[in-house]
């Protein structure tokens, strides 16, 4: 009977897993078609990203992060 249990128990994560690897992989098919970047904003977006990154990674730790 404990066994029976655990088994369901695991194939109900297994499922929850599944669930919500097709709802991401769902939400990222459906924005890829509602976003759409031509290569200068994509090299904006980059450089801007590019610039809040830490010059080392010592400045890093030393903010407690």
């Amino acid at each position: 009977m404990e066994s029976a249990e655990q088994e369901i128990a695991a194939a109900a994560r297994a499922a929850r897993r599944e669930l919500t690897a097709y709802a991401a992989d769902l939400a990222v098919t459906l924005a890829k078609k509602q976003i759409h970047v031509d290569a200068a904003t994509d090299q904006a977006l980059v450089r801007e990203f590019a610039q809040q990154l830490p010059v080392n990674r010592s400045e890093t730790r030393k903010g407690g992060q």
